[in-house]
This record gives structure tokens, C-alpha cells and sequence, in this order.
């Protein structure tokens, strides 16, 4: 089936300081806050931040039904990334199909109206964990954001840093055994269908991982010409491999939830230095990562040298592409993690720059896992050194 979703609205956060994550959003990562509802302690707090076509909804945690556009996480729920927002067309029809599909909808279909037009929304609980997502037809509306939100700023301001693009993935966490459900889950009633790490992949098996310390299944899925709505990529972690990222992260989330976010940039070098100025903490690559002979001459290869990725822990993958005898074009994958926003089992941002390279690297998975393996080890040790100190 075709998807029934147009584009990416936004990502929502749960949290119990929304406060100090706007902060943080505002001040390291360079969002910037454009309309905002519940400032005056009547209503939940509820505020957007934009920075490129990136929206983070930074939502109070809170019981009440008065959240707009959003259902609360039921109590008790640690800090959490927990709803996709996407743009549809006919959000009853969707709703009702959604219904006889066995959904559930945590908020019916409902209309708001305002002098810029009307919007309707429904929310859907998705098959996995806390995630759902609101659907929102706002085709008929003018104004630069959703009904019910004071602006912060001018209609026609919309000036950002600009260090990120879009929403290039998000990952989720995923129990054992349940990649292929939730996968059926958004196949059937969104539209999404399997996209191949590698020739051959059967979306069943995915793309698996394992070596010292890794154990990764990885099966991404994807609205095929629909790039707004960036891709979604399903992470299960094996279980000869021990403990990991993942097991850890669904001690928190027992069912699952969002992992983490890629966000696209067109400069990762720029994007990196300016918020590793900010504050931002990157994950960390060891040397011999640099200083490999094949990798270096990688680097080299690709126009960067190793001292400019190692400084920010980036990560390259390239693979060449042949259209004739003579020419040869490099496909290029640039990524680093960034810190976890919240705790360090709980969502982080990721960086991410594309030259061509559509996939996600089988190396700089590799590398990725065993970079953000070393940076939850190192904060949760400083957790525990901080504890004993007080």
C-alpha cells in the first residue's frame, strides 16, 4: 500500500523539567523556541523548537487530558521521546482504517479551529512501547504553527542556525523477538516497507551484527519517495552477545520506545564544532580508528584528514560507485552520537551527513555501538563517583 503520510510534523518529549531540557535544546543544540501553550501554569507546558525543519515538542509530564495534539504517557514514565507526529490528508478516513485494522486511538478524531483555518488530529498507539503518533491534517491552515500555541516569534520568521536539515531516521529499541511485528504493524496501516542494508536481506533476519561486545539486529524501514518522513530503523539486540545499549535502555522502557534521532546535516564538520563549542558531548572514537591504514587513506580519499574527524569522534564510511569504466563516484556517510538528552540509558541525538550514501555503513555501525558502549560506561561511572561525593 502507498503510505497515507505526507511528512515529519515533529518528535515529542516527555519530561518532568521541560524547563531544563529547553535550556539544553536552546543553548547546546541551537533550537530555537517559536510557539509555546501552558506558560501560564493553567494548561500543561507545552513548547516547539525549530532548528532547520527539525521540531522538537517539548511536552510537561502530566496526567492531564489537556495536552494538545498528544495523550499522556501513563504514570510513572522516566524522561522519554515517545510520539512521531506526521502531516496526513484525511485524518477521519485514516483514523477509521486505523480502527479496523485493530489500532487503538488514544485520542479520537478532533477539530480546532482558528482565524488561520481548521486542523484535525487523531493520536494512534503504535505496536511498540510508549511510541504513538499523531496524525494531523493541517492543509487548510495558514498560520505557521498549530492552533491552541501562542507564537514566539513572527509569522514570517522563521530564521534558524540551520546547523540540521530534517529528521534523517529514528531508531527504536525494540524487545527480542518483536522486530517483525512491529515492522507488519507499520507496513499494514502506514505504509512503510523494508529497506535492505544489503543485497538479498530478508526483512525476517535484518541486518545482524556480532563481535566482542556487539550484538545488533538492524532492519530499517522506510515510505519509498517520501523522504520527508525520514526513515524508521528497528534495533534488537542479540542475546549471545551480554548486556547492552539496548538491554539497557528497555530496563527503562520495558516494551520499548525511541532510541534515539538522526538528524541531518549538510556540514557535520561545522555542525560538530559548533556544538562541541556549546557544550555538546560527543562520542569518542579510539585513535586506532584514525590511524588505520585503509581507514586513513579513506579519510584522505573522501577530502577530510583524520585530525578533523577524530576531534568530534565522526565517523566515515564511503563505498564506490562505477557509472562507466572511468569514473568513479564516492558515496559518502559522515555520523557521531551525541550524549544522551536525559540519563545515560535515555534518547540521544545523532548527527548525520549523506553524500550519495543512503544505507547506514556496516563499519560505522560497528564503531557507533562500541563508541556510545564506552560513553554510557564513563557517565555512568561519574554518576556513581558523584553519588559519593554528595
Amino acid at each position: 500500500m502507498s503510505s497515507p503520510l505526507t511528512r515529519l510534523s515533529h518528535i515529542t518529549l516527555q519530561v518532568s523539567n521541560p524547563q531544563r531540557i529547553i535550556t539544553d535544546l536552546v543553548t547546546k543544540y541551537r533550537f530555537k523556541p517559536f510557539a509555546a501553550r501552558g506558560l501560564d501554569g493553567v494548561a500543561p507546558c507545552q513548547v516547539a523548537l525549530r532548528n532547520g525543519k527539525v521540531v522538537f515538542m517539548v511536552n510537561e509530564t502530566s496526567q492531564s487530558s489537556a495536552l494538545l495534539y498528544d495523550s499522556p504517557v501513563p504514570s510513572p514514565s522516566p524522561d522519554t521521546a515517545c510520539n512521531v507526529s506526521y502531516e496526513v490528508e484525511d485524518v477521519p478516513g485514516l483514523s477509521q482504517r486505523l480502527v479496523n485494522q485493530g489500532c487503538g486511538l488514544l485520542v479520537p478524531p478532533t477539530q480546532l479551529h482558528s482565524d488561520a483555518g481548521p486542523v484535525s488530529y487523531c493520536v494512534v498507539k503504535s505496536m511498540l512501547g510508549n511510541v504513538r503518533h499523531t496524525l494531523i491534517d493541517r492543509s487548510r491552515y495558514t498560520a505557521t504553527f498549530l492552533p491552541g500555541f501562542q507564537l514566539l516569534e513572527k509569522e514570517d520568521d522563521n530564521g534558524s542556525p540551520g546547523n540540521v536539515t530534517q529528521v534523517d531516521h529514528v531508531t527504536y529499541a525494540c524487545p527480542r523477538g518483536t522486530t517483525a511485528q512491529v515492522i507488519d504493524w507499520y507496513n499494514r496501516c502506514l505504509g512503510f516497507q523494508h529497506f535492505p542494508l544489503r543485497e538479498g536481506e530478508n526483512v525476517n533476519q535484518g541486518f545482524e551484527i556480532c563481535g566482542p561486545q556487539i550484538g545488533l539486529r538492524l532492519t530499517p524501514i522506510e515510505c519509498p519517495g517520501r523522504e520527508d518522513l525520514g526513515k524508521i530503523v528497528m534495533a534488537e539486540s542479540l542475546p549471545q552477545q551480554g548486556v547492552n545499549q539496548i538491554d539497557q535502555f528497555l530496563q527503562h522502557h520495558k516494551e520499548g520506545g525511541i532510541q534515539h534521532v538522526g538528524l541531518l546535516t549538510p556540514d557535520i564538520l561545522q555542525a560538530a564544532a559548533a556544538l562541541t563549542d556549546n557544550g555538546v558531548l560527543f562520542a569518542a572514537q579510539p585513535p586506532g580508528y584514525y590511524n588505520e591504514p585503509q581507514k586513513r587513506a579513506e579519510i584522505l580519499r573522501a577530502g577530510f584528514t583524520p585530525q578533523q574527524l577524530s576531534q568530534f569522534g565522526i565517523l566515515i564510511d564511503s563505498s564506490p560507485e562505477f557509472q562507466d569504466k572511468k569514473d568513479e563516484i564516492q558515496k559518502i556517510l559522515l555520523q557521531v552520537f551525541a550524549e544522551p538528552l536525559f540519563s545515560k540509558n535515555s534518547v540521544y541525538l545523532e548527527l548525520i551527513e549523506r553524500r550519495g550514501a543512503q544505507g547506514f555503513g556496516e563499519g560505522n555501525i560497528r564503531a557507533l555501538w562500541r563508541s556510545m558502549q564506552d560513553m554510557m560506561h564513563d557517565l555512568g561511572q561519574k554518576a556513581q563517583e558523584g553519588a559519593m561525593t554528595q
